[in-house]
């Protein structure tokens, strides 16, 4: 496994007062209850916070383990962002988190400030130049990495001309590792190739951020069409999901979009939580950061710590 050596930017973070209100205790009593399991919160200025590790023994959240395809034939939807965040937020509930770069472009690898020219990938794997355990990358306590670079763009080739069977790729891949973690989030192109569709038949879940605009609505039609056929010829009964993405109650475009989730043919397939938009997503993504790196408190950072404890059903333990 490779270690990142900038850690301690990138850590996801709670604040005592969150972890308060999710418990239904007071911060007094979130406190108290670290103090008796001899662990020390860190600090963010005059903020104490709660990390990775302190989370796991005080939550005590029993996870049942998910793997989630991100995924939508439509670039600019926020797949990339959504893997980043959603990550992060279950990572400050105690979740042992696995970052899986499908993607060439290898945007979720810059996110995470990782330079991937130099270390093993998918490709690597393939090749039988490197194993899977050393692709990894941690990121931080509980936050693992397997990035990407331009070189796994011919990944879709050589699945085809090594007849490599696309429902058993990635258990074949994963099946060293998966089992040491709660979730793992798997960051797609949006595109219909060998890689996706492998992916599509390997997760546990697909979930579709969907824009308000009426490519993003494209993009999910084609997936929908796709996933048919997949289910027809594999007989199986892929999951997925959507949510809305860079939703604005003020704007027509997102009242139409919102229209669409309410059809007959979309009950049961829509997440109940809506990610408003903000400028300050892009803001964080100019500097590699995510909403849960900083104590700061936004509306998106609640969208998306809502969404997660949707996704993975993570609920109130008992009081402490």
């Amino acid at each position: 496994m490779n270690k990142n050596t900038n850690q301690t930017n990138i850590v996801p973070k709670m604040l005592i007062s969150k972890a308060a209100e999710f418990l239904g205790v007071t911060k007094q009593a979130v406190h108290q209850k670290i103090r008796t399991k001899n662990l020390t919160c860190p600090k963010m200025g005059r903020n104490s916070y709660i990390n990775y590790t302190i989370a796991k023994p005080l939550f005590s959240i029993v996870f049942k383990p998910l793997v989630v395809a991100i995924e939508i034939v439509k670039g600019g939807t926020g797949k990339t962002t959504s893997v980043d965040n959603i990550g992060a937020c279950a990572n400050t509930y105690g979740a042992k988190v696995l970052l899986l770069d499908g993607d060439a472009q290898a945007n979720l690898t810059e996110a995470k400030g990782i330079d991937a020219e130099t270390l093993p990938t998918l490709i690597d794997v393939l090749n039988k130049d490197s194993t899977i355990q050393k692709t990894i990358v941690n990121l931080c306590p509980g936050l693992d990495l397997i990035p990407s670079r331009i070189e796994n763009v011919v990944i879709d080739n050589q699945i085809i001309f090594n007849k490599l069977p696309l429902d058993r790729f990635f258990h074949n891949l994963l099946r060293p590792i998966v089992k040491d973690y709660d979730l793992v989030l798997i960051d797609l192109p949006p595109a219909l190739g060998s890689l996706v569709t492998a992916a599509s038949l390997y997760a546990d879940i697909i979930v579709s951020p969907l824009n308000p605009d009426k490519f993003s609505a494209k993009g999910l039609k084609i997936l929908q069409e796709e996933l048919k056929k997949l289910n027809t010829h594999y007989e199986k009964n892929i999951n997925y999901k959507v949510f809305l993405n860079k939703y604005s109650g003020n704007t027509i475009l997102s009242g139409k979009a919102y229209k669409s989730l309410t059809e007959p043919t979309m009950e049961g397939k829509v997440l109940q939580t809506a990610v408003r938009h903000s400028q300050e997503i892009p803001n964080l993504i100019d500097t590699n950061k995510n909403l849960f790196i900083t104590l700061k408190k936004s509306l998106a950072r609640d969208d998306y710590d809502l969404l997660t404890r949707e996704l993975l059903g993570i609920t109130p333990s008992k009081k402490i």
